[in-house]
């Protein structure tokens, strides 16, 4: 049976998901290695978008009709545009893709660099280079801050959130409102119950003693408490309810927010947010 803390892993997952959803549109393809030619690339997309957009989409990870191209055999397996400008000029009629026989040689040779470069980046997702994201309402992203959101019970923007759209880019503020124990860009990665935003927990032992501390692990069996200020872990086994464990999460006010984001709100909260200088 998984306990509050660790389903917590599971939500992580649904939060970033939003997140990124939210970064989707219409990304420009950008090169990051020496062996793609930015303009190549940059002409492909242009052509795909107008040509081919429509089936497989603006980003070549399918459409209303076409499959996503990053994953093709035949895109991956090309050489230079070879293979592939042969399979453009043929078309496939019998799945409803027409040859594109008007297209000149060097619009092909484009159109498989930029695919190529897709597919690159798709496999070195840190080279992917997030553009603008700030396109939501910031007067929107305000009302739900003070409303819906309820983020001024917590945060107030001429206290902790005071500069703090200078302090921060757009992209690091959404993953900072998405999730606050830190996302991509945070560092190394560190052990949970040494963030500043750790759970908490108290454990009221059979003697009554209550010993407090940072939670490290919780399980139907045991409980393991870690001290920051002696920095000494303790772990209790546990029957049933006893010890009796309390957990206070600092971060439920995001948590109980996950299921609700809607792409509007996360985007008009980081306009909201990157507005405050």
């Amino acid at each position: 049976m998984l306990r509050k803390g660790s389903s917590a892993v599971l939500l992580w997952s649904v939060a970033l998901a939003a997140g990124l959803r939210a970064q989707q549109p219409a990304p420009r393809i950008t090169a990051a290695d020496a062996q793609f030619d930015q303009a190549s690339v940059d002409r492909g997309q242009q052509t795909f978008v107008t040509q081919c957009g429509f089936c497989h989409g603006a980003n070549a990870r399918g459409g209303s009709s076409g499959p996503d191209l990053t994953r093709s055999e035949l895109v991956q397996s090309d050489e230079g545009g070879r293979q592939f400008s042969e399979f453009l000029r043929a078309g496939r009629p019998d799945k409803g893709m027409p040859g594109f026989e008007q297209l000149a040689r060097g619009d092909m040779v484009d159109v498989a660099t930029f695919l190529h470069a897709a597919i690159y980046l798709n496999a070195n997702r840190r080279l992917y280079t997030v553009l603008n994201i700030v396109t939501g309402d910031a007067k929107a992203g305000e009302t739900f801050f003070s409303g819906a959101g309820k983020c001024g019970t917590c945060h107030q923007v001429t206290g902790d959130l005071k500069g703090i759209g200078a302090k921060y880019d757009a992209v690091a503020l959404q993953q900072k409102f998405l999730m606050p124990r830190g996302g991509r860009g945070e560092g190394p990665p560190r052990p949970a119950h040494l963030d500043k935003n750790a759970v908490r927990v108290s454990v009221t032992l059979p003697s009554r003693q209550i010993v407090k501390g940072v939670l490290v692990r919780l399980t139907d069996f045991d409980v393991t408490v870690f001290d920051p200020d002696t920095s000494q872990t303790r772990s209790f086994v546990r029957n049933g309810d006893v010890p009796k464990v309390d957990v206070v999460d600092p971060l439920q006010a995001h948590l109980d927010l996950w299921p609700k984001w809607t792409d509007a709100d996360i985007h008009n909260m980081t306009a909201y947010l990157a507005g405050l200088k």
